[in-house]
């Protein structure tokens, strides 16, 4: 199914009642914070194809090929609690995590506080960011970006080694040709996202943290051999 058309089957309470779709924009966590300000609903998305100004933490640029990732923000209207502030980022990466594990089966890990890695390479990111409406009231956006039928030809030389896609870590063999289907793999993600994101609202934080501790990615310790 065409990305564009995946939300006349998206069975959430609130999440994606309300879709923006763009072929190419600068960043959709711009467009969704203009929207949270003017008084966008709660679950409001922006979903776009290629961005020509993506960002992830730190200001660091967020590539992606047109049309081979989901690049999408949504507009969320809790009030964090000083004790929530961090939460977010983890609230969008176990979405992620979750919904690879259960559409691809794949062994999904978090890198804190913002990427999803599968052995050791970053298939997804998620940058919260927060801001206030035209009425004062603060609210949050949640963008994140998923690599899902990028190539390895796709990658630049340099990221072979540290990035990957869905359509990568799930091929069988070195058979790349099965490209991945976006919209089923965006409702999936949206709905652990707003099972989650509902946990947030109702104070439950330690079983946000701890699904996290589940899917935290675990550093090997380095010997010191000298």
């Amino acid at each position: 199914m065409d990305i564009k058309g995946f939300g006349a089957t998206l069975q959430t309470a609130f999440i994606g009642h309300q879709i923006e779709y763009y072929h190419q924009v600068a960043s959709t966590n711009d467009i969704a914070i203009a929207r949270g300000k003017a008084g966008a609903a709660e679950g409001t998305l922006v979903i776009a194809e290629h961005q020509t100004a993506g960002r992830g933490r730190y200001g660091r640029k967020w590539e992606a090929p047109p049309g081979k990732c989901l690049l999408v923000s949504v507009v969320l209207r809790h009030r964090l609690l000083r004790d929530q502030v961090g939460l977010p980022n983890l609230v969008g990466a176990i979405a992620i995590a979750r919904a690879l594990q259960t559409t691809h089966g794949l062994d999904t890990r978090i890198k804190p506080p913002n990427d999803v890695r599968i052995k050791r390479k970053k298939v997804a990111g998620v940058l919260t960011e927060l801001a206030y409406d035209d009425q004062h009231h603060p609210f949050f956006v949640l963008g994140f970006g998923v690599n899902v039928n990028i190539t390895l030809e796709d990658f630049p030389p340099e990221l072979r080694e540290i990035a990957t896609s869905v359509r990568i870590a799930s091929a069988r063999s070195e058979d790349q040709n099965t490209e991945v289907c976006r919209a089923s793999l965006l409702r999936a993600i949206l709905c652990q996202l707003e099972n989650t994101y509902l946990q947030l609202k109702a104070g439950e934080t330690d079983l946000i943290t701890n699904q996290f501790e589940e899917l935290r990615e675990i550093v090997p310790l380095r010997h010191n051999l000298s």
